[in-house]
């Protein structure tokens, strides 16, 4: 009776509870998998969004720091500072390749010539550059109108890709300009009222938990922006030591390549490499020497930054392990491409806050290591 009495239906029950919540778990965690998978470029115009609404609450706080405004009022002095920042950038850049185009178009051509006429003396050339090129049409008619038809063809075909690429970035703009758009509109509101937001968020988790969740919010937007002005701090010295150098060897649209410098250096290690490729490329029109000097300039400013300037600013600010911000940015990249790669660094910041907190410290019981706040506190403690 005591061996039957073990197999009672009540525990049956029960074992058969947990069986069907461990498959209900599951397959809400295939359902919330495939919806981000399937809703990946929509997250990440969010997390985009909350990171601009960060930046412009810090820009906020520098105003007030300066002039005694209200919230409201800094943060729309620094979202027009921020538009007009954006709008002057794009101007420049407008205006100064329409005044270069000329002049750059004529270099291009020759190199192209150059490059061509070098491959044809090694019998490196392609077909069709042999036959587009109006130099080897020989003299008589038959061939004459023979290489004509195919000049004829290969023009046409070179005006269909022309055409379809340009369709193309035109599509592509289009889709980039009303991204932007609509990261800028929801940034505004959220760095507007932040609170409400925050709110909102904290009440979907269980009352014990509000409080510890609000905190940990409140944290990550402190490590996100203290890692913000890092970055800022790294992508001026870069596009400054790149307009200046690049100003030295006389090179096209230094200060529209040292702003793209600048720029790409807000991806971290990645960025370094993105931003020499297009830098090179325009000084290889003015000689193979101008453009490995080019590559030597952006090399040492790259280490320069990374080896000096990046400890520096990240013992006053935050910072990752390398091999932990790369693998993070190739998984960015991986799923959502260069996007993914862009915001992999504050994701990886913000998931380490909270695997810190509610794992390291909640579960496990040990200390935990916040990015950034360990070096407020390591300062607090030094000065005490």
């Amino acid at each position: 009776m005591s061996q039957h009495s073990k197999y009672s239906p009540i525990a049956d029950r029960i074992f058969a509870g947990r069986f069907l919540m461990i498959c209900a778990v599951i397959i809400l965690m295939a359902i919330a998998g495939w919806f981000v998978w399937y809703a990946i470029n929509g997250l990440l115009l969010i997390v985009s969004a909350i990171i601009l609404a960060i930046a412009l609450d810090g820009l906020a706080r520098a105003i007030h720091w300066v002039v005694p405004l209200s919230r409201h009022l800094s943060i729309a002095l620094a979202s027009i500072a921020v538009v007009a920042a954006l709008g002057g950038v794009i101007t420049f850049g407008t205006m100064n390749i329409a005044a270069r185009a000329p002049q750059l178009e004529k270099q291009i051509a020759q190199s192209v010539n150059q490059i061509t006429t070098r491959l044809e003396q090694n019998n490196l050339a392609p077909d069709w550059i042999t036959h587009s090129n109006p130099n080897n049409s020989s003299g008589s008619g038959s061939s004459g109108n023979a290489n004509d038809g195919q000049s004829r063809q290969k023009t046409s075909s070179i005006g269909k890709r022309l055409s379809g690429e340009f369709s193309n970035a035109v599509t592509v703009t289009i889709s980039t300009l009303a991204d932007a758009f609509l990261i800028a509109i929801i940034g505004f509101y959220l760095a507007f009222t932040p609170s409400a937001y925050q709110q909102a968020l904290v009440r979907l988790v269980p009352k014990n938990r509000r409080q510890r969740i609000d905190d940990l919010l409140c944290e990550v937007g402190i490590v996100l922006r203290r890692w913000l002005v890092g970055r800022g701090l790294s992508m001026t010295a870069v596009g400054v030591g790149s307009v200046l150098g690049l100003s030295l060897l006389n090179v096209p649209f230094a200060l529209l390549l040292g702003l793209i410098a600048g720029l790409l250096t807000f991806i971290p290690y990645l960025g370094a490499i993105l931003s020499a490729v297009p830098a090179i490329l325009v000084a290889a029109l003015q000689g193979i020497d101008i453009a490995f000097y080019t590559a030597g300039i952006y090399l040492g400013l790259h280490i320069l930054e990374g080896y000096i300037l990046a400890p520096l600013i990240q013992r006053r600010a935050v910072s990752l392990a390398p091999g932990f911000l790369l693998i993070a940015q190739t998984l960015g990249f991986a799923i959502a491409g260069t996007f993914g790669m862009m915001v992999a660094a504050p994701i990886a910041l913000s998931i380490q806050v909270f695997v810190q907190a509610l794992y390291i410290e909640d579960v496990l019981g040990d200390q935990p290591h916040m990015p950034g706040v360990d070096v407020l506190s390591q300062e607090n403690s030094s000065e005490s």
